[in-house]
């Protein structure tokens, strides 16, 4: 688990968790830029992260989050948000019935993905997606999640447009769509993010 506490910040929460996705780590993509904007920033590193097993990825999230309070965003990407928002689950099934200062979700979905032609991910599409998406409701999570904001691509070659339209609307989300970014990664030259930091102050 990578931890930032440089005691400043560029955003209006105290604390913020970065989830990644598949094939992910911590020190990728737009993530270390993002928590260096933090004054306190968790990005737990998901175990296995080719072939991910949802109840040992949700468990690690909620320990991330630990508790859901009103100074604690959660950044999630692409696998990172039903992963994410199983883990807030988690916590509110164990008592917690707080509620996150704000939820962003760039790349997301909640639906099982088309294949993508890579033969690692379409294995995962096909044997482990299912047990990440089982049991996400949207109307018991909105309580916990505080204002969410969805990110999506013009054109994202592996999570299409509507399923990112899908989870806005399911809770109640505006869309920010950027141009040509892929599906925000580092190969599609993604390395820093500002519609993230736009959408957390927007949700303040």
């Amino acid at each position: 688990m990578t931890t930032n506490t440089d005691g400043s910040s560029a955003l209006p929460f105290s604390r913020l968790v970065i989830v990644h996705g598949f094939g992910a780590a911590p020190s990728d993509h737009w993530f270390p830029w993002l928590a260096a904007q933090a004054t306190t920033a968790v990005v737990p590193e998901l175990p296995s992260p080719l072939a991910p097993s949802a109840g040992a990825w949700i468990t690690r999230t909620a320990e991330a989050i630990g508790r859901l309070d009103a100074e604690t965003a959660v950044v999630a990407h692409s696998l990172g948000n039903p992963t994410a928002l199983a883990a807030v689950r988690q916590l509110q099934q164990a008592g917690d019935h707080g509620s996150l200062g704000a939820f962003v979700a760039v790349a997301p979905f909640l639906a099982p993905l088309p294949p993508v032609g890579d033969e690692d991910l379409d294995g995962f599409i096909r044997t482990g997606l299912g047990d990440f998406l089982t049991g996400l409701e949207p109307a018991a999570l909105k309580p916990a999640l505080g204002p969410v904001r969805v990110i999506r691509s013009s054109a994202d070659p592996l999570v299409p447009a509507d399923l990112s339209d899908e989870v806005a609307a399911a809770f109640d989300s505006p869309v920010s769509v950027v141009p040509r970014a892929g599906h925000f990664l580092a190969s599609d030259g993604v390395e820093s993010l500002p519609a993230v930091l736009e959408a957390l102050r927007s949700a303040r």
